[in-house]
């Protein structure tokens, strides 16, 4: 038994009701619930308003997926709310147990460790290329030179130029992962 959704305002979802259930609007669920959930979220579990923001949006998700069997959508939607809150507030108490507090006198850490480890792959994938392709990516990519001076480099077509670029650069791609 389909339902006739030509009478729904755009971007309104309403799901079939299941046997017992009533139909339901998401739109208006979220206007009467959704800033007391996420002021409940901040209150009761110490959540950020981004946090709470996330926990309410993976609730809405999942009455989004089971909307043809939900009864209750307020309950429904306010239990998982309070699942999804008490799983962040569990991450967040298992990342300070497991990291212990910076002492006096340290610096909090930089991304420099990231970035050595891009410099670091970065290197074996230019070593893993031909000379000629590496001649072609530094002067395309890092001197920011046009492909068709790569291409008067070849002393060929600028569609040859293009071909040899686009080979290169997939295996530079290949490389990298």
């Amino acid at each position: 038994m389909e339902q006739d959704r030509s009478d729904l305002p755009s971007g309104s979802v309403r799901s079939a009701p299941a046997f017992g259930a009533r139909s339901w609007d998401w739109d208006d669920l979220y206007a009467r619930l959704g800033r007391n959930l996420i002021s409940l979220g901040h209150r009761r579990y110490g959540l950020t308003r981004e946090d709470a923001e996330e926990a309410l949006q993976r609730a809405a998700t999942a009455i989004v997926l089971s909307a043809p069997c939900v009864r209750s959508p307020e309950a429904y939607l306010t239990a998982v709310f309070l699942r999804e809150c008490g799983a962040v507030r569990k991450k967040r108490q298992e990342t300070q147990w497991r990291e212990p507090a910076l002492g006096e006198g340290f610096d909090p850490a930089d991304d420099s460790c990231e970035r050595i480890e891009v410099v670091c792959r970065f290197r074996k994938a230019f070593s893993l290329l031909s000379p000629f392709c590496r001649s072609v990516m530094r002067s395309c990519l890092l001197d920011g030179n046009p492909r068709a001076v790569a291409a008067a480099a070849l002393q060929g077509s600028e569609k040859t130029g293009y071909k040899r670029y686009r080979k290169c650069l997939r295996v530079l791609a290949n490389a990298l992962g």
